[in-house]
């Protein structure tokens, strides 16, 4: 009986004393910690632009990738032990950091493609579907703000907004038409290539560049904004994948059972017709229903600066 006890003793002292050494080992390690910034040309789905707590973030260092976690004030974290980095474990001074977002979706790799949402009238199909990536950064141990990881905004928006002079109420918004006769879809999935650094040392290469599938033709619907832009009824949004889409289609149909069909492009002030689908791009349409009838004005923010003439009514169709 006393050998017993002097065993669960032993015992008992032994697991408290690993558990202290570890509790201690824990506390004396440092982690990777990091401050997301936004940079320029961002197509964020997001209402203000910013980050939402809770997004998830997959960090590169070297081929290791791991899951953080958004905080508040975009501060970026290990979503556990299990998946942060420690300066101890490292072993070095300072480390080359990759990483990337897709709203609360995790992506561990790149390397399987790109993929967005069809439907995207749910808003967390639509967050989920934009695509946020930080370049190559070197980050030191020991630095006494924390390391900053800006973020480029990959995919294109299109945004739709709609006014009514007429008691008329928007059943649905489709874009793209994958069935149609004349060939109009709109694509879901990409492969995707990383940004490389320019020979200027001072130059930092932000987007990537997509291959589409065109394999995998689809039609979009887009996501429909709590809050309309001012001036406007209804305003829908969607994340495109970046491609030359010089003519696409929207469909909008009342609750009447009315619709129209718009086919055509985006011309500049020449009258040419230009492709402003390019990553990190806003398109924005801006439509008014009078009289079964439409008028659309249009402008795009591309890195040409370009912007979209006034498309007339005659260029939409009228559908019964």
């Amino acid at each position: 009986m006393k050998l017993s006890k002097l065993l669960i003793i032993a015992i008992a002292t032994l697991f408290f004393t690993a558990c202290s050494t570890e509790e201690e080992y824990s506390l004396t390690r440092h982690e990777l910690v990091f401050q997301a910034s936004m940079g320029n040309n961002e197509t964020r789905a997001t209402s203000d632009g910013t980050w939402n707590v809770g997004d998830i973030v997959a960090v590169r260092v070297g081929t290791t990738v791991k899951k953080y976690v958004i905080e508040t004030d975009g501060k970026v974290k290990g979503a556990n032990a299990e998946n942060t980095f420690y300066w101890e474990d490292l072993g070095v001074s300072s480390v080359e950091v990759t990483a990337w977002s897709f709203g609360k979706k995790y992506v561990e790799s790149l390397s399987n493609g790109v993929t967005i949402e069809s439907d995207q009238s749910e808003e967390q199909y639509y967050l989920n579907s934009d695509f946020l990536y930080a370049p190559t950064t070197t980050i030191s141990k020991g630095e006494d703000d924390l390391s900053e990881l800006s973020f480029y905004h990959q995919m294109a928006r299109l945004n739709i907004n709609i006014k009514c002079d007429e008691s008329a109420v928007i059943s649905s918004v489709v874009i793209g038409d994958k069935d149609e006769d004349n060939y109009y879809p709109l694509y879901l999935q990409a492969t995707y290539t990383e940004p490389t650094a320019g020979t200027d040392d001072n130059y930092v290469a932000t987007h990537g560049s997509f291959d589409i599938d065109y394999d995998s033709e689809t039609n979009i619907i887009p996501y429909k904004k709590d809050d309309a832009t001012s001036g406007y009824d209804v305003s829908y949004s969607a994340i495109l994948l970046p491609a030359p889409y010089e003519t696409f289609i929207v469909y909008i149909t009342l609750a009447d059972g009315s619709k129209f069909s718009y086919i055509g492009g985006i011309y500049n002030n020449n009258n040419n017709k230009v492709n402003p689908f390019d990553p990190g791009t806003v398109n924005t349409f801006n439509i008014t229903i009078k009289n079964k009838e439409l008028k659309v004005d249009g402008s795009f923010d591309a890195a040409t600066g370009q912007t979209m003439d006034p498309v007339s009514v005659n260029d939409w169709i009228y559908q019964i």
